[in-house]
């Protein structure tokens, strides 16, 4: 797995291949996230980490809506999106978690928990990374409690291994010494022209998975995307 998570590709009966490519629309939906679940306290953060950053769209992020004057870096395995992101001039890397030693206001971890095999481990081993009340903001999706029929497809097993609710994320970050700020949602799918047209076009061509389906019941997955501001406990 770790193999597979630094090349971006998983071997199989069928290949799957999770490198992606930056994805630039990403970056005014992500600022304007911040600016809800943040607002006026971004002033106050100085330096921040957002760990599996991938192509750097939210390190970006970070960046435009702070006006340079949070200090961010990311970090991912894959080393195909770490070469994209520095490609833009972004300050990114792989390192080790567990020998890291700098500290930051914020830890953020989007679309991370959804790939980990133990997740309430390694959220502890992130408290080690932040100041006296930092922050953490994990984003995964809010879905564990639809019925099997109803879940997003494809799953993505083996990059995709916990699946959660808020229920549970919240537990786990309580239980690990941390306050709840504030939980917001939002949706996965996104009802733009381009968005609808590139689920069409895949319903048409091979080895892609088409989420069009889901279109036809939004109230469901219409605040499926949850996003949790926690702070570490004094």
């Amino acid at each position: 797995m770790a193999d597979a998570a630094r090349e971006g590709t998983y071997p199989g009966e069928k290949r799957l291949h999770v490198t992606g490519r930056f994805n630039g629309a990403a970056i005014p939906r992500y600022t304007a996230m911040l600016q809800e679940v943040f607002g006026g306290d971004l002033v106050t953060k100085r330096t921040w980490l957002d760990v599996g950053c991938g192509h750097g769209e939210f390190v970006k992020a970070v960046h435009a809506v702070s006006l340079g004057a949070i200090a961010v870096r990311g970090t991912d395995p894959n080393i195909r999106k770490v070469e994209s992101a520095r490609k833009r001039g972004l300050n990114v890397s792989h390192f080790d978690i567990a020998s890291h030693h700098e500290k930051y206001d914020v830890v953020s971890m989007l679309d991370v928990y959804s790939h980990l095999p133990d997740p309430p481990s390694f959220i502890e081993s992130l408290k080690k990374l932040l100041n006296p009340a930092g922050e953490i903001l994990l984003q995964t999706g809010d879905a564990a409690n639809f019925s099997a029929k109803d879940q997003f497809r494809p799953f993505g097993l083996p990059d995709h291994l916990s699946f959660a609710s808020e229920e549970i994320v919240v537990s786990i970050l309580r239980r690990l010494g941390f306050h709840i700020v504030g939980v917001r949602k939002y949706s996965y799918l996104y009802r733009d022209p381009k968005s609808i047209f590139k689920e069409i076009v895949k319903v048409f061509l091979p080895n892609y998975s088409s989420r069009l389906r889901f279109y036809f019941h939004w109230e469901k997955y219409s605040r499926t995307n949850m996003f949790i501001r926690a702070r570490l406990s004094s």
